[in-house]
């Protein structure tokens, strides 16, 4: 037994090496700069290094991070991501623009990472490992083939290699930049061809080489990263070989790896090295241009998309108090002779949208002289959750893969087809906005989501408004219903609503308007005194969308309880231009409620009362027909007519409208010139209706067959003698007349043995028997003729 512990011992000893370990992560925030703890053990070897988007920390040995509270006491502003690479030897750390890296370890061995304030000068370039150098699992640093390619890599570290090519005079060279740059070396005997004996062509490559040294410094020249690293690399301890020491002891391998496959190291090489400079230079216009044609940049059917750049708004806030940023920012608005300076204007515009002052940053430019620039206005209206004029670009970004899809979905006056939007892209986009902004556009969101048929994603943006910073109940109060709306819980949505409304917060108008416009589709009543609110709420907020809203929720309200004469009232003293389109709409709809009454008494005196105040062609085509039948069902045949517009007299609807408004005034033959053409059950019905006031019997029976009206088929076959369909669907006094008429049908006399008597006496009773019998089955159909 002892000797199986000590064997399992043994084992676990071997296998501890290779397990990693798993290394906390702790943040804090302090005043300038946001700080990461990695609770590294002692003597861990560790390197930071400046990558593309932020900085990557590096250690020896796999270790396993746990990334989870990392952004639990920190914001996502100058740090804003932080995720392990697959190696399990790294972290990277994205972040803002306008910060840099201090590092340092403390005596217990964990790292300290501050990500502070101010601009990184640095380039981006490996920094040295601390405590000591860690060489890495591999290089990526080419190796010089051509002439002076090592000039380029003059004074930057890197980990010697032994035997250079002859000529490489960068391997070794340190820090210490000499006063004058050394004579340029020999080249590699393959370039000799290329050595010309004339001095200009060596000045004109040393100012060539200056140039390049320029514009490597500016980050125009850039290194051309290997598709695989070198098959070896030897380090050793001693300081670094210099160029004349390399040259002197390097062997001459060219014939060796010209004919063995092997490089000018002697390093075998797997595939043969692609020809030019290991360099990547570009002009300052493609360097600046190149964002704008970035291929990731492009949404899936080649539509350019913006830079996030412009729709970030949690990078436009600082640390300081939103007054002392707006006064900052206000500072500097005007240059030389009182010119607004752009810059600082679109400055002041973002910091002001970041902060929720939508209007604001609408009135900033105007102020100046200067018209909004488009992006600005489209994003000021949205945190005011007004919906921006539409613009051909929107239908675009949706499918961007970056902020800009989040603000075009929004920014669309019509939900957009699910398979076009770029769902990932915006809720990332809405994650990564400022908690207040999140606040105001999160139910916004959410209703245009379930317009788009995407319920689950705005679940999404419910839990991730709940996990704001800010109070967000009534948000969620809000958005739960909207979603409830949508699976159709109208009853749970609107005590949602209701209970929001009475709130008295910024989302109380809207869960106002929302609540009764849910109600009116239902067929609900609304309450006085929701009305009575509204009608205030709608004028505290009168020019704005939402205030648009709640005027056409105060007088449907009114109307739903018949109070057609304040409703039609209050729609006359709606004469805001703006808000045309939900004023015609809302006219629309108090007439259809008036087509509804349910007491014709009331019906007729609304009507006539407020005839005038709407035209046949402001009315919806549904509505005019609705009306025209309501009218023409009570004998008002010649106000049905006039209710239909020219534009929907040739439509089927309006057509069957004014058929049913003939017949209602006996005027068959007007009834069955508008029933020409028509085909369906209804155009059917009435044909056999105008039929049968023409006397077209026959014919109105074959019309109502093809109506599927038994009853008045049977009844048209009546009139038109069709005894054999009389006989077989008649009524049962219907078919008693007839057989009185039939052939030996007639009843017999008989005596009270029952035997037949013979003689006159016999065919007497028989008479009188026959002649009781007709008198019966006459009085019975009278008696059915006048119950219909």
């Amino acid at each position: 037994m002892r000797l199986l512990a000590l064997f399992l011992a043994g084992l676990l000893a071997l296998a501890s090496p290779g397990v990693a370990q798993q290394i906390d992560v702790r943040s804090g925030e302090h005043d300038g700069f946001s700080r990461l703890v990695f609770m590294f053990p002692p003597g861990t070897g560790w390197r930071t290094e400046r990558v593309e988007g932020g900085y990557r920390l590096e250690t020896e040995t796999p270790r396993r991070f746990d990334l989870a509270n990392v952004f639990r006491l920190i914001p996502k502003d100058r740090i804003r991501a932080v995720s392990a690479d697959l190696d399990e030897r790294s972290v990277f750390i994205e972040t803002g623009p306008e910060v840099h890296l201090e590092s340092f370890q403390l005596p217990i061995g964990a790292v300290v990472i501050d990500i502070a304030d101010g601009a990184d000068t640095t380039p981006i370039a490996a920094a040295g490992m601390q405590p000591g150098p860690v060489p890495p699992a591999r290089s990526y640093r080419p190796e010089p083939n051509q002439g002076y390619l090592d000039l380029y890599w003059a004074g930057r570290p890197a980990a010697p290699q032994p035997g250079p090519p002859p000529g490489d005079a960068g391997e070794g060279i340190t820090a210490e930049v000499a006063p004058k740059p050394a004579p340029p070396p020999e080249p590699s005997p393959e370039f000799t061809r290329l050595v010309a004996p004339d001095p200009r062509i060596n000045a004109a490559e040393l100012a060539l080489i200056d140039q390049l040294g320029r514009a490597a410094s500016q980050g125009l020249i850039t290194m051309q990263m290997p598709a695989d690293a070198p098959a070896h690399e030897a380090t050793h301890d001693g300081p670094a070989p210099t160029a004349e020491l390399a040259a002197e002891h390097a062997p001459d391998t060219s014939h060796a790896a010209a004919t063995q496959g092997g490089d000018a190291t002697g390093h075998p090489s797997a595939a043969p090295k692609e020809e030019g400079l290991a360099l990547q230079s570009e002009t300052v216009i493609d360097r600046d241009m190149a964002a704008l044609f970035d291929a990731s940049r492009l949404t899936e059917l080649g539509h350019s998309c913006p830079s996030d750049r412009g729709y970030d708004l949690q990078s436009w806030l600082s640390e300081a108090p939103p007054a002392q940023q707006i006064s900052e920012a206000r500072r500097d608005l005007l240059e030389e002779f009182d010119k607004p300076r752009a810059e600082s204007l679109e400055h002041l515009a973002q910091i002001y949208i970041a902060l929720g002052f939508g209007a604001e940053a609408h009135a900033l430019y105007p102020a100046f002289g200067l018209d909004t620039p488009p992006r600005i206005a489209a994003l000021a209206d949205l945190v005011e959750g007004n919906r921006p004029p539409p613009r051909p670009e929107f239908g675009a970004q949706i499918s961007c893969n970056g902020k800009a899809a989040l603000w075009a979905l929004l920014a669309l006056p019509e939900p957009p087809a699910k398979a076009m939007v770029n769902f990932g892209a915006v809720v990332r986009a809405y994650a990564a906005l400022p908690g207040d902004i999140r606040n105001l556009i999160g139910p916004q969101l959410s209703a245009r989501l379930i317009e788009v048929g995407a319920p689950d994603v705005a679940a999404t943006v419910r839990s991730m408004l709940a996990r704001a910073p800010v109070n967000t109940a009534t948000a969620l109060d809000v958005i739960d219903a909207q979603i409830d709306l949508s699976a159709g819980k109208v009853a749970t949505a609107t005590e949602r609503l209701d209970r929001v409304a009475k709130s008295g917060n910024e989302t109380a108008a809207e869960a106002l308007a929302l609540s009764i416009e849910t109600k009116l589709s239902e067929g609900v009543a609304i309450a006085q005194a929701d009305v009575e609110n509204a009608s205030a709420l709608a004028l505290q907020l009168r020019g704005s969308p939402l205030g648009a809203q709640l005027t056409r929720a105060a007088i449907l309200g009114e109307g739903s309880t018949g109070q057609f004469d304040a409703a039609f009232h209050a729609l006359e003293l709606w004469d805001t231009p703006e808000e045309d389109a939900v004023r015609e709409r809302t006219r629309n709809d108090l007439v259809a409620m008036q087509a509804k009454l349910p007491d014709d008494k009331r019906f007729i005196e609304t009507f006539f009362r407020h005839r005038n105040a709407w035209s046949p062609e402001q009315i919806a085509p549904e509505v005019q027909v609705a009306l025209a039948d309501r009218l023409a069902r009570i004998g008002f045949w010649i106000s049905a007519r006039t209710v239909i517009a020219p534009e929907t007299r040739g439509t089927p609807g309006g057509r069957l409208a004014l058929a049913r408004a003939a017949l209602a005034g006996h005027d068959a033959a007007a009834a069955y010139s508008h029933l020409i053409g028509l085909d369906g059950e209804n155009a059917a019905q009435l044909r056999g209706e105008a039929l049968s006031l023409l006397g077209r019997h026959d014919s109105a029976e074959q019309a109502f067959a093809e109506a599927g009206d038994t009853t008045s088929q049977t009844e048209a076959a009546w009139r038109a003698g069709d005894w054999r369909h009389v006989a077989d669907a008649g009524s049962e006094t219907q078919k008693r007349f007839l057989a009185l008429f039939e052939d030996g049908a007639a009843p017999a006399a008989s005596d009270a043995t029952g035997a037949q008597p013979p003689g006159p006496i016999a065919a007497a009773n028989d008479l009188l028997a026959r002649s009781e019998a007709e008198r019966a089955a006459f009085a019975k159909l009278m008696e059915d003729l006048r119950d219909k």
